[in-house]
């Protein structure tokens, strides 16, 4: 696959092949540039080199196990957020991997894992970016949800542009009268 089509890059350390394979062929079919690493020396290896979205790493391989390297990595200041895999983790080693920072912490055999790794790299883009929604209930009406979107989205253009209507509504793609309607309908003070 040509990297420049990838939608996201993810290192897998796991010294298991078989499941590193399938996991890589999985992603890889969505368009993800997937790395293996076999332990954690030649993760090392490839992190001093290469920068990526995601690592997903299991707990126990030989040589550096994949919780002391998540230590290791803590201590550091390694910023990739990482998700901890493992066939037979016990409720203590979840509680220390999310402590020591990772983000998640998936039994194998991993089943259906796409849906984890889009909602990893989705919050990672928005904390990126500074920006975040908050307050959406998934469980409501869309309409109701898009309403909660639309007056954030709409709340943080006034504040950043002074409460200029016309910067606004170039901003959202709309008219001027349309963006009038549609702050009075959401509720939003135009000052």
């Amino acid at each position: 696959m040509d990297d420049t089509l990838a939608i996201g890059r993810i290192l897998i350390i796991d010294d298991e092949n078989i499941n590193a394979e399938t996991i890589m062929d999985t992603l890889k079919d969505v368009n993800y540039h997937v790395v293996l690493a076999a332990n954690a020396n030649q993760a090392k290896t490839i992190i001093k080199d290469q920068i990526f979205d995601l690592v997903m790493m299991d707990v126990w391989m030989p040589g550096q196990d994949g919780m002391s390297l998540l230590e290791e990595w803590t201590q550091i200041g390694f910023s990739t957020p990482v998700v901890m895999m493992s066939g037979h983790a016990e409720h203590q080693d979840v509680v220390k991997a999310i402590k020591l920072g990772a983000v998640d912490f998936l039994k194998k055999p991993l089943h259906d894992i796409l849906p984890l790794i889009r909602r990893t790299l989705s919050e990672q883009v928005l904390k990126k970016s500074g920006h975040s929604i908050s307050g959406i209930e998934f469980n409501v009406p869309l309409k109701e949800a898009r309403n909660i979107f639309e007056v954030q989205y709409f709340n943080h253009h006034l504040q950043r542009n002074n409460h200029n209507i016309a910067k606004v509504a170039t901003l959202a793609g709309l008219e001027r009268t349309t963006l009038y309607r549609k702050l009075k309908d959401l509720g939003i003070d135009k000052k």
